[in-house]
């Protein structure tokens, strides 16, 4: 059975403000049908109230958190840096274990100053390999996405088959639907290459636009990603588990009018398929 996740980084900053509140945000998402919430690790740092609130209201609402994105750079080389990464590694691995988590997402690794893509590659699978065994032992998946803002490290198909082929194929992978459009490739193209690795999907969606990428975020189902066609091959390939929305926010729009008819749409690519 495939379940349905909300990303919500993108409503930090409502649910901070006077218009809104954390515990708003999610019930929203469980009045729109949410299944889970895939939020980032990083903004509980240091936070253990706003992590306790979050616990407590997402027990009451019957919410589980299956993913969390941690954003940490182990593109950095050995050094000072990198031990400050490496700490919030740390950092996000425990707070992933506290919610409950079934996989750890690594994003945020951009390449370093004089350092080429492929030795970047190396220390990014080299991080992950230092990771992966405690979080194995705790019960939990460690995994990474074609990352757009790095098109040049960790965002095309070849470039992420060969992280994880220097991993051992031990770190699994997020398959962003729209993130390897910075890279000029399509979703679907690299379906086939990428599924045996898969244990998450990230749903999204772009539209034509006067920028230096030629692209920018819109209503999902609105856009040029095909995401239906996505549902359709994550089907046959027999998937069961996480999908997660991934909204871009459009005008004054806030959570309360974007999650529920995006994630509707959403799960109507998947139910028409059922």
């Amino acid at each position: 059975m495939v379940k349905f996740a909300v990303m919500t980084f993108m409503y930090s900053g409502w649910a901070g403000s006077d218009s809104g509140s954390h515990e708003a945000l999610l019930e929203i998402l469980a009045g729109a049908g949410a299944d889970g919430v895939e939020a980032f690790c990083n903004h509980f740092f240091d936070q253990a109230t706003l992590l306790q609130r979050y616990q407590h209201k997402m027990r009451d609402l019957e919410l589980c958190m299956p993913v969390m994105d941690l954003l940490a750079n182990l593109a950095e080389p050995a050094g000072l840096q990198r031990k400050m990464e490496y700490d919030k590694m740390r950092k996000g691995i425990d707070i992933c274990e506290s919610f409950g988590t079934e996989i750890v997402h690594l994003a945020g690794c951009k390449l370093p100053e004089k350092l080429s893509a492929s030795d970047a590659q190396r220390w990014i699978a080299e991080g992950m390999m230092d990771f992966v065994d405690d979080i194995e032992k705790r019960g939990m998946v460690l995994a990474f996405e074609d990352f757009d803002p790095s098109p040049g490290l960790i965002c095309s198909a070849e470039d992420c088959l060969k992280i994880i082929r220097l991993t051992n194929n031990r770190v699994k992978f997020v398959f962003d639907t729209g993130n390897f459009k910075a890279v000029h490739e399509n979703a679907e193209d690299n379906f086939e290459r990428l599924i045996p690795h898969c244990c998450h999907f990230h749903f999204k969606d772009f539209q034509a636009a006067d920028n230096p990428r030629g692209y920018a975020g819109t209503h999902f189902g609105q856009g040029m990603i095909a995401n239906q066609a996505i549902a359709r091959k994550i089907k046959a390939a027999g998937y069961q588990g996480w999908v997660a929305l991934e909204s871009y926010l459009q005008g004054n729009n806030g959570p309360r009018e974007t999650v529920a008819p995006e994630l509707k749409t959403l799960k109507s690519y998947f139910e028409c398929l059922a």
